[in-house]
């Protein structure tokens, strides 16, 4: 195999530039009150054939049909008030 040093020059091709932009969703369930995921490709005319009950189900079907959501912050979220512990 061949080894590249720390020198090598990045071409600037990404695994995530080769894959189509999509986005991932919740989906209210039909009965309860909890949620599963579903991906969509950003045009709509693309989608999952079902839900997911994880999310990580839902971003490796994805992954798996070509599609690599892009998480974008776009300022809507202020990620200083998500707790990281759970509160005592």
């Amino acid at each position: 195999m061949d080894r590249r040093g720390a020198d090598a020059r990045f071409i600037g091709i990404t695994v995530e530039a080769l894959l189509r932009p999509c986005e991932i969703y919740p989906v209210r369930t039909a009965c309860g009150n909890g949620y599963v995921w579903e991906w969509s490709a950003l045009e709509r005319a693309t989608k999952s054939r079902h839900t997911f009950d994880l999310f990580f189900d839902c971003l490796d079907d994805a992954r798996t049909h070509g599609y690599e959501p892009h998480f974008i912050d776009d300022g809507s979220t202020d990620l200083a008030v998500v707790p990281v512990t759970a509160p005592n």
